[in-house]
């Protein structure tokens, strides 16, 4: 019955959203489009990107909820979301748009004070601000061709914001280990130093682009998953 309820559900917003393009605009791609972003990710890689979408497709209005909490897109209608990590729920249809590659970097005044490790391993020396919420924390796991090396960290500020322990980086507090496309700019004036750049972190994750079905997409819903896909052909980190 839950399982009937679901595929339901779905279908019938499908029908619903069918039914509004073809009897009010003969097929051009309109309706509200309901997105779930991650409030970092979605405000500094999605947000910017809107604008364009909406001045491409001017009979779309976009709904955006911008949060790290885990939205229900069945239940709670939602169009399409974007999420980091892995997908575990078998209901829904992702689309992987990118790696969410990592990075592990400091302050120059923070190494200039306490050195540059030259192995995983020494990082249990050093003061690492750590994402609680990162898998397997408080170990933090690398990898080199074949070679794998775990290390326990260790530090005086832990947090579950990434912006948070990226400011606590460029103040100099310690190392900090974060997804590229948070420092972009941070790395590329020189406020962030990469460390340990012939490793790379274990399960890294995607960032992927999920909806409830594949069968009955909307207009509006497959018109933004082109296009939105077309744009991270190429990531700007």
């Amino acid at each position: 019955g839950s399982l009937l309820y679901e595929r339901m559900h779905m279908a019938t917003a499908a029908m619903e959203d069918a039914e509004a393009e073809v009897a009010q605009t003969g097929g051009v791609v309109t309706g509200r489009l309901r997105l779930a972003l991650p409030a970092t990710f979605g405000r500094r890689c999605i947000a910017p990107m809107l604008p364009d979408f909406l001045t491409a497709y001017p009979n779309v209005s976009i709904e955006a909820e911008f949060s790290d909490r885990y939205v229900d897109l069945i239940n709670e209608r939602f169009d399409l979301a974007i999420r980091i990590g892995e997908l575990h729920d078998s209901r829904l249809v992702g689309r992987k748009l990118a790696v969410n590659e990592r990075v592990l970097c400091a302050a120059p005044s923070y190494l200039a004070a306490h050195g540059t490790p030259a192995t995983p391993e020494a990082l249990s020396e050093h003061a690492c601000l750590a994402n609680q919420r990162f898998s397997g924390f408080p170990e933090w796991r690398f990898r080199k061709g074949s070679t794998v090396a775990s290390v326990r960290v260790n530090g005086r500020f832990i947090a579950d914001d990434p912006d948070s322990l990226v400011a606590a980086a460029l103040a100099g507090m310690g190392i900090v280990v974060c997804a590229k496309w948070l420092t972009v700019a941070e790395r590329a004036q020189g406020q962030l130093v990469p460390i340990l750049a012939d490793w790379t972190f274990e399960r890294e994750g995607g960032i992927y682009l999920i909806m409830p079905s594949a069968r009955f997409i909307a207009g509006k819903t497959r018109s933004f998953v082109d296009w939105i896909a077309a744009r991270f052909k190429e990531p700007k980190w």
